[in-house]
């Protein structure tokens, strides 16, 4: 008979990002096939251990060690443990945890694809990962030359950021009407960002026109609870439950791990009516970003966005890169891109079927027509 690892699941129930880190154990367990018998309480995030920890003979942990407390207590267990938490710098145990540099990289380049020209981040200094956040964004920016408009709010241990509070609802309002607008808002999770969009109603701010926002985690109720429904940065946390259970695998058949993180980049960003603006003050720019938005899929190029949005080639090109960064080419590759991810992420069609779906192929036959041109 094979053996039937005995291990803990330390992890919360109560958002979508611990759902899917759970997801992603399944995913590992049912995909290799050993032989797991898991002992789970539905909690929410930071609770208390449970107290059964105490007295359980098991073969391994995968937890969310929030806190030096936790940690101390899982050390005193000589089990092996697996750490899926960004809520401290270091961790005393093999870890596996979202890539928070490239979430802000995500979510600020898709601020930028709207050709928002202003963008803030609001943060959480509670928490490690919203202040590593914090400090990719001053990177971003000062690499663009562009202010850094960072609200904080109160820091750690000094009240209630993103409780939803009316004093920092206030705050949140003041940072607001000193921001120029237009003005793109990178929330450090959606629970910030239904903040700013709180916020806005009470300055009376259009969204997305006057402020576009983002968070991040995506948790889907939330975001369409919210008015508008919210865009947001979808993590692989089903990638980093999969790894690591299969780290905790390794480590209860007797292999040593380093106490190390192996960070996760994130999948895409779930684009809502929160950022569904083209933000630039160039009506025919304007114009044609909706029309690529609209058809960038359908196997369209660059002459057909002038078909639509009648400019001169050579002016179109020039303006387009100024205000975007980007070639209008660019922008519709770029667009198919995170189409295809959104398909590989959420069917199981084949890569043929996605990139005909993305309007890749669709591009490749058109180009192949244009330069082999059928006899007459």
């Amino acid at each position: 008979m094979p053996k039937v690892f005995k291990v803990a699941l330390l992890i919360e129930t109560s958002n979508r990002y611990g759902r899917d880190l759970l997801y992603g154990v399944r995913d590992w367990i049912q995909a290799r096939g050993e032989k797991w018998s898991v002992r789970f309480t539905e909690q929410a995030r930071r609770a208390p251990l449970p107290g059964w920890l105490a007295d359980w003979k098991g073969d391994g942990i995968i937890a969310r060690v929030d806190s030096a407390q936790t940690a101390t207590t899982l050390k005193r267990s000589k089990l092996p443990v697996i750490d899926v938490s960004a809520d401290r710098p270091k961790s005393e145990f093999p870890r596996v945890s979202i890539d928070n540099s490239a979430v802000t990289r995500l979510a600020v380049a898709h601020l930028k694809d709207k050709g928002l020209r202003s963008i803030a981040y609001i943060g959480d200094q509670r928490f490690t990962w919203a202040r590593q956040r914090e400090d990719e964004f001053r990177q971003l920016m000062a690499k663009a030359g562009e202010p850094c408009r960072i609200y904080k709010g109160p820091a750690a241990g000094k009240g209630s950021a993103g409780t939803g509070s009316d004093s920092e609802l206030r705050g949140i309002v003041r940072w607001l009407e000193k921001l120029p607008r237009p003005v793109g808002i990178f929330a450090c999770n959606d629970n910030r960002a239904l903040q700013v969009l709180e916020a806005c109603q009470l300055c009376s701010f259009s969204v997305p026109d006057d402020v576009a926002v983002i968070g991040v985690d995506d948790d889907e109720v939330l975001c369409q609870l919210c008015d508008p429904p919210l865009t947001s940065v979808l993590p692989n946390a089903r990638l980093t439950g999969h790894e690591a259970a299969a780290m905790l695998s390794r480590m209860m058949h007797g292999e040593a791990l380093a106490s190390q993180t192996r960070y996760v980049e994130p999948i895409r960003v779930v684009e809502r009516q929160s950022t569904d603006a083209a933000a630039v003050n160039d009506p025919k720019i304007a114009a044609a970003l909706r029309y690529i938005n609209e058809h960038a899929c359908e196997g369209i190029d660059v002459s057909d966005v002038l078909r639509a949005v009648p400019v001169s080639r050579t002016l179109f090109d020039s303006r387009f890169k100024a205000l975007l960064g980007h070639s209008p080419h660019q922008h519709i590759v770029n667009k198919r891109i995170e189409r295809a991810k959104q398909l590989l992420f959420d069917s199981d069609l084949s890569i043929t079927v996605i990139a005909e779906l993305a309007g890749f192929l669709s591009a490749k036959l058109r180009t192949n027509r244009t330069s082999n041109p059928a006899p007459r």
